[in-house]
This record gives C-alpha cells, structure tokens and sequence, in this order.
C-alpha cells in the first residue's frame, strides 16, 4: 500500500459536496461490518469551492437519531410557509491549537438575521455551541470557540456542527449537518482509515498507523462479542513521536507526565510515544484505550477501579510483559490480596501497575471458564446499575465468596485472601492517565 505524507489543506465544507461529505461521516458513525477491505492511507482534500448561492427549503429537520444525525436540542421553530432561505457560503477554520472559528453568508427573504448559534458535537452523545456575530455591514455570521482551561483537544478530532438562526420576523431555520475536522497544519501527518478506526499519526514511522488498523481488524469481532455490538461511531487514534507537539495542544492541562488522553467527549485516544515501541503502542495502547471507549458507551463501571482498568487491559493484543505470569508470582508468595471484598487492589501509586494486572487476571478467568458471552451478560446487568458482586454471582451461578476462592485458586493462591492486607486509596483515572500500564 502506498502512503502519502501530506501538510494538509485547509477544507471548506460545503452544500454541493454535502451529500459526499454525510455519506462519509454516517459511514465512519456506522457499526463496522466484517469484511476484509483495506485500510486506506490518503492526503486531506484541497479546498472545495462553495456554490454561489443555495436556496434552501423553508425548514430543514434533522435526523432525529441514527448515523449521521445532526447536534440537536430537540427544539425545532416554525417559518412561514413564502420564506426562502439561501446559503451563498459556508466556511470552518481551524486555528489549531487554539481553538477553531465558523463563519456563513446565509440570509433570509423575511429580514435580517437576529439571532443564532452553532452547534456543534465530536462524538454521539456530545454538544457544544457557540453564539453567532452578525456583521451588520457585510451581514457575515461568525462563531468562535477559543481553548479555555481544561477545554483542549487534540488536532484531528471531527467536528458536525449546524447553524441554527432567527430573522427579524421570527422565522428559524437550520442548515444541514456539516463535517470538518480540527486541523492542524503545523505538522505533517499520515491519516490511515479502515472500517473500524481513524488513525493519524505525526513523527512515526508509518508502518505505526498500519499496525494500528490491523489490531483493530484483529479485535474487531472479540470487541463485538464481549459489548454485544461494536461502537456507534468509528473512533480515532491520534498519535504523536514529538512530545513538543504533543504538548501544544495540552492547553491549561498542566500535568507534564501525561502521556495519553482517552475521551468519549471527542470519540478517540491520544497518545504519545515515550520510551516504549510501536508494537506496544499499536496492539497494546491503542486497544486498551479503545477499550474505555466501549465501556463508557456500553455500560458503567466505577472509575478509577482494578474492574475498570483490568477490563481494558483484557483487551490488548501485545503485553510488555507476562500480566498473568507476574500475579502468580504474588499468588505463589501469599500476598495476593482480596479481590471482592472492600476496594480491591488500587490502580495508583506505587503498586499502580499491581491493580491493573490482578484485575486482567480476573477478567481473564471470568471469559476462561463463562466465554465472551459471560463478558457481554456482565456488561448488561452493570449497564442496568446491578452492584458489581451482584452481577457476577448472577452471571456465574456461585457466591461472591465461592468467585474469589476459584479465582484464587486457578491463580495458585490459597482459596481464602489475607487478612490484614492494607486497603489502598482509589483516585479518579478515566484518561487523562500517566502511563497505560
């Protein structure tokens, strides 16, 4: 396959490719289909020219759900029946990294626009809007959104959005669903799409983004099986080599050691490389994380816990190093501490990477001996708001008690846990997290 590198071009979204540009976004929002078609590695497109003038219909519903459908808050406003609105231009900029700005030519037959917002979402389930500005002289709408503290996200993360406006008369209208994405031209980048992710990565080699799809193919069908469907949208992988690039977009986020973002609210990870190798990245980081993503829009677990971090340690295809292996060790030592009762073992501090695997090994012998169909019924009664102890008796037909012992077991441990092992402190880890493992 051959790559292209590309400094990418600003791109105008407009009407005469609308229906391009929502076959494109509905297809990425999709449930992937297995099938064996290869990922595709292509330069952004150059900027398309807007068409004159556009008149559109008097008022344009969106999809109310389903892939493709618009930012919207319910609300729909009425026009009169004789009102034409027309749409001579439509424009996103990026000004990466710090923030990104909307501007439109759209007027009405019935008066001035009055009033009008965007609105706007990166992932299902997410929206934002900004207030419009109207140039009184030039008659130009403008929103803007500007990074504020905690607000920053990364280059690359896709944005549909809608201009939603009022005339002087009252009459409302909103425009189709529009698609751009957050760009960042300061760089170069190499974007690989396949059916079950975006990835785009700076300052690697590129094989790092043919990697990436391909454990991604490779989990496809255990992610469906485990969460009963795959993502209501296709995630992203933002990847960086440049750790000064990696910190440009980190506005006001003021942790240094931060390696990786992982965020439902824009539908993808990102991550930067830091003293570990590419195989790691693409088959283990990337499906970890993708990982949080299903469990945030498939069920609910408690942050910050050995059930959530072992979870989406479950999923990686490469480990640094034997997890299972290092758990017998503690097991074959006696200090294997309990799993069920009280907190369980942390995921912070000193022994953070402790939690991490004895929760995978729990998770692995719950799929071991009850399949990925035990997964997804776990998964189900969590959703449901079932108490974690709950479901798993209710999944496994034993006692929380008789869990524990088995689980212990299988590991070489004595079936009952110490009883004096210290109870560590859990602290809220849902990514922005220091290191993966």
């Amino acid at each position: 396959m051959m790559s292209t590198r590309s400094s990418i071009m600003r791109a105008a979204v407009v009407a005469l490719v609308l229906v391009t540009v929502l076959g494109v976004f509905a297809l990425a929002g999709r449930h992937a289909q297995a099938q064996s078609s290869a990922p595709t590695q292509t330069p952004y497109p150059t900027q398309t020219p807007y068409p004159t003038s556009t008149p559109y219909p008097t008022d344009t519903p969106y999809p109310a759900s389903g892939d493709g459908a618009a930012p919207d808050d319910g609300e729909h406003d009425a026009s009169a029946s004789d009102v034409t609105w027309t749409v001579e231009a439509m424009e996103f900029q990026s000004n990466y990294p710090a923030g990104f700005e909307f501007r439109a030519q759209i007027t009405s037959s019935a008066g001035p626009i009055t009033r009008g917002r965007v609105i706007w979402s990166h992932a299902p389930g997410t929206q934002r809007s900004r207030p419009v500005e109207v140039d009184p002289d030039t008659g130009l709408l403008t929103a803007t959104w500007e990074v504020g503290p905690g607000e920053s996200i990364p280059p690359w993360v896709g944005i549909t959005y809608v201009w939603d406006l009022g005339d002087a008369e009252g009459n409302a209208f909103k425009t189709e669903p529009q698609y751009a994405e957050y760009e960042d031209t300061g760089h170069e980048w190499i974007r690989t799409e396949s059916e079950d992710i975006i990835v785009v990565s700076q300052g690697l080699p590129e094989d790092v983004n043919q990697m990436t799809t391909d454990a991604m193919a490779e989990q496809r069908e255990t992610y469906r099986a485990a969460w009963g469907d795959l993502l209501p949208y296709k995630p992203r992988a933002i990847l960086f080599g440049d750790r000064e690039a990696w910190l440009e977009w980190r506005m006001g986020l003021s942790n240094p050691r931060v390696i990786g973002q992982t965020s439902d609210d824009w539908g993808g990870t990102a991550q930067v490389l830091s003293g570990g190798d590419l195989v790691d990245l693409a088959y283990g980081t990337v499906p970890h994380e993708i990982a949080h993503l299903y469990q945030a829009a498939f069920t609910i677990m408690a942050p910050g816990s050995w059930l959530i971090e072992g979870n989406a340690t479950f999923f990686e295809l490469n480990q640094q190093y034997d997890y299972e292996a290092s758990v017998r060790d503690l097991a074959a030592s006696g200090r294997l501490p309990a799993l069920l009762s009280g907190t369980g073992p942390g995921v912070s501090g000193q022994n953070a990477r402790r939690g991490y695997d004895i929760g995978y090994t729990f998770w692995k012998w719950l799929v071991d001996n009850y399949g990925l169909e035990g997964h997804r019924q776990v998964i189900e009664l969590l959703d449901k708001g079932m108490q974690q102890n709950a479901a798993f008796e209710a999944v496994t037909g034993l006692t929380v008690q008789e869990i524990e012992s088995r689980w212990r077991v299988w590991l070489g441990a004595s079936d009952t846990p110490p009883t004096l092992f210290p109870t560590p402190t859990l602290f809220f880890l849902p990514s922005p997290t220091p290191f993966r493992r």
